[in-house]
């Protein structure tokens, strides 16, 4: 066996033109992946400063990729529609659904073992009863621009319990027969919203 490889060898060489230069491949060690892919169970509260209510959010999910060696992070967002029920000028109920809709990935950084992230989310407000009667708020209610949530606390790859205060931008598009966009924006738009957060991860 020994004896025909080397015939097939000589035979290759033979068969290249004179001059020809046999280069040997170098194989590169694979570079190792630096990102940690992690999927979370996103649950929370967030504090509506001006009706004084409390709106519950999710359980909702967010994947999320960790570069490894630089700490940060970037992740998409999920979250289903809650059911909010605030009361207005104290005494007169009001329910309605309240979508929180991502507009960009969720972008942060960990480092010395704290993690600071920001979302960017439309709120968006529809089946809307007043006093039990239903308000015609269009299909398009929701703040003119993003609410920016800044959220921060300490990291820990199993649960991370995070925390915000943010401003609710002025609404647009809530016209049904009427327009009724200052109502909402006089009604809930405005700064020191609180927000608790809690990231646990799904194995």
């Amino acid at each position: 066996m020994a004896l025909v490889v080397a015939v097939v060898a000589v035979l290759v060489l033979a068969l290249l033109p004179r001059g020809h230069v046999v280069r040997y491949a170098q194989v590169k060690p694979p570079v190792p992946a630096a990102g940690l892919k992690l999927k979370y169970k996103v649950d929370g509260v967030n504090r509506v400063a001006k009706l004084q209510s409390d709106l519950v959010i999710g359980p909702g999910s967010l994947e999320t990729e960790i570069d490894l060696i630089t700490g940060d992070l970037k992740g998409d967002l999920t979250l289903p529609p809650s059911s909010g029920y605030f009361i207005v000028f104290g005494f007169m109920p009001n329910t309605a659904k309240v979508e929180l809709i991502p507009t960009a990935q969720v972008v942060g950084k960990i480092s010395a073992g704290q993690i600071k992230a920001n979302s960017q989310l439309h709120i968006k407000l529809s089946d809307v009863h007043v006093d039990g009667q239903f308000l015609d708020v269009g299909p398009d209610c929701k703040t003119e621009t993003p609410a920016s949530i800044d959220l921060e606390g300490p990291f820990d790859l199993a649960k991370i319990p995070m925390k915000a205060t943010f401003t609710i931008p002025a609404f647009a598009g809530c016209r049904g027969a009427e327009r009724l966009d200052p109502l909402f924006t006089g009604l809930i738009s405005g700064p020191d919203n609180k927000l608790d957060m809690t990231l646990t991860a799904q194995l």
